[in-house]
């Protein structure tokens, strides 16, 4: 039997469409996945985005920090030096030499009273310290080194000195030998006024010239100078091209490191 055929309104045929879709609820819930979904993948971008630039600009201030980081931060001691218990006592400071070809005006140079109590001051009126058996330990240094009491804590601890205190008092040796026809009969603790004692002298000396050279290798100031003409030189009919000096270093402050010691002094009777 022939099947017969009519044509549907407009408004039937949307209605019919209309019945063939999904649910309202289902409609609903599936916009809202599809919405979270969306959302979700919106917020990872923006997620993903801010942990690159934390981690970025993490490592710039890292890298940043290093390159301004004080260099009296005890950390940065610890990586470039030996350890020492004056670690507190160091800081940094650019200072520019200023050593002339021909020296005139140093309080340290030549010879006299005054220069000798410049001397003193640097090298000479310098004490002793006291540490304890941990920095001992720390510094591998011998467990028979001598003992002594605080007389101001009542502690016990090994008797030590400053190496820079030394090499000072050594360079004055080698000054004072320089000079001898002035100190040669001057009580100066046998070092230089002793004339008998010429073969214990030269013993110092040697013992002196080994401490600063040591200590020169081990720095290697890698400072660059340079050679010019100077004019003051010229005047007084010294011709030639001479070292120019005054160049910049970084250089320890020595005057905390010589206030540090002195705050912590336990005997001042030292021989060195």
């Amino acid at each position: 039997m022939p099947k017969s055929y009519r044509p549907v309104p407009l408004d039937e045929e949307q209605s019919l469409a209309g019945s063939r879709e999904k649910p309202v609820w289902l409609l609903r819930e599936g916009d809202a996945i599809s919405k979270t979904a969306s959302g979700f993948q919106r917020h990872w971008t923006w997620l993903a985005h801010a942990v690159l630039l934390s981690v970025s600009m993490t490592l710039f201030a890292l890298s940043f920090c290093a390159k301004i980081s004080n260099p009296s931060d005890p950390g940065f001691l610890q990586k470039i030096a030996t350890y020492s218990p004056l670690f507190p006592a160091v800081n940094y400071e650019l200072k520019k030499f200023t050593l002339a070809p021909i020296v005139k005006d140093s309080p340290y140079a030549g010879y006299g009273p005054a220069v000798d109590k410049a001397w003193d001051y640097i090298a000479n009126d310098i004490g002793d310290i006291m540490i304890t058996e941990e920095e001992r330990q720390k510094l591998g240094l011998s467990p028979d080194s001598l003992k002594i009491q605080d007389p101001r804590t009542g502690k016990w601890g090994y008797r030590a000195g400053v190496e820079v205190f030394h090499q000072l008092h050594c360079l004055n040796l080698l000054r004072q030998v320089a000079y001898r026809d002035y100190y040669g009969k001057k009580d100066l603790g046998g070092d230089v006024g002793d004339a008998d004692g010429i073969e214990d002298l030269l013993g110092h000396v040697d013992h002196c010239i080994e401490a600063i050279r040591e200590n020169l290798m081990c720095q290697s100031d890698v400072g660059v100078f340079t050679f010019k003409v100077f004019p003051e030189l010229a005047d007084q009919g010294i011709e030639g091209e001479w070292p120019d000096f005054t160049i910049n270093h970084m250089c320890r402050n020595f005057e905390s490191v010589r206030k540090w010691n002195n705050d912590h002094v336990v005997a001042w009777d030292h021989n060195v």
